[in-house]
């Protein structure tokens, strides 16, 4: 054998033996069946020996591609993963970035850090893949994302977690309401207001409530929704009044949403998640740099929070 082994040529020598023609391997490559030959041409010169005879219109294996064949199928697995681990570690310095993010940090955080991160590699492509907190599991344990953002406590190991920001939530009122006048809004301020919830089972959700179940502070509970920008989105309309992480909050501040600071204090952490065993890119290590840079700037803005 002669140079080194070619994936394409590999792929195109596959597809024949399991379609038994250049047009079907052509049609499942998404190439054109000269392009095919032309692979299959160039595999027999690097392998030495013949792999096909044409009769009768159709294309017959030799025994050496029979042998081949059987051969490559045992291998053909850890060659693609093979073959997708390059494409990735190419993309990861030169063309995208995989991020998968919580709610929380695509309303102000992701955006900001994205224009400081492109204004220093404006090359690089980025990929945001927004998640509710119950989907994080599965793209953990898939291992599909280059950087990861989301709130904290996360099952997952600690060495690849890195510290982004701890921030109190903020109360957010509607134009006009009386609160507005307030410096600071307390839970009980809030007794018998239309309040507008984010889902159960999330952690918001169940600070929030342990915190005015613990005061026996009553609310009307009048919506839920799954998000904090829906929560915003109805408080600006009038709808009530909530109690929403900081990224969030801010993001609405210019939509005539009030925010105030909230007590008693419900602290949250926020983190970003690097994926096991991969090293991370000089890419990589810029992005993360911008988003720890913005995270400090919202950590100095709402330090009175």
């Amino acid at each position: 054998m002669s140079g080194a082994l070619n994936l394409k040529q590999i792929d195109a020598f596959r597809w024949v033996m399991i379609s038994g023609s250049t047009s079907q391997a052509a049609a499942i490559l998404n190439v054109s069946q000269p392009a095919v030959s032309r692979l299959i041409h160039n595999f027999e010169g690097q392998v030495d020996y013949q792999l096909f005879i044409r009769r009768g219109g159709r294309l017959h294996p030799t025994p050496e591609a029979e042998a081949l064949f059987r051969g490559i199928e045992r291998v053909y697995p850890g060659l693609t993963h093979l073959s997708k681990l390059m494409q990735n570690i190419a993309l990861t310095d030169s063309g995208l970035i995989r991020i998968i993010a919580t709610m929380p940090m695509v309303q102000r955080l992701v955006p900001e850090a994205l224009r400081a991160f492109h204004e220093q590699m404006p090359q690089i492509r980025i990929s945001v893949k927004t998640i509710v907190k119950r989907e994080l599991r599965e793209w953990l344990d898939g291992q599909q994302f280059d950087v990861g953002l989301a709130t904290l406590p996360v099952d997952y190991p600690a060495a690849n977690i890195l510290p982004l920001a701890s921030l109190n939530c903020a109360c957010v009122l509607p134009p006009e309401h009386p609160l507005g006048e307030a410096e600071v809004v307390y839970a009980q301020d809030l007794a018998q207001e239309p309040f507008i919830s984010i889902i159960p089972d999330t952690v918001l959700r169940r600070r929030v409530d342990q915190v005015f179940d613990q005061l026996g502070v009553q609310r009307r509970l009048m919506i839920e929704t799954q998000s904090g920008a829906a929560i915003c989105d109805m408080v600006a309309a009038g709808l009530g009044v909530s109690v929403v992480e900081v990224f969030t909050a801010s993001a609405f501040a210019d939509k005539g949403v009030i925010v105030k600071p909230f007590r008693p204090a419900i602290n949250l952490q926020f983190g970003l998640l690097m994926p096991v065993q991969r090293p991370q890119s000089h890419a990589v290590e810029t992005l993360i740099d911008a988003l720890r840079e913005r995270a400090r700037g919202f950590e100095e803005s709402y330090r009175a929070f």
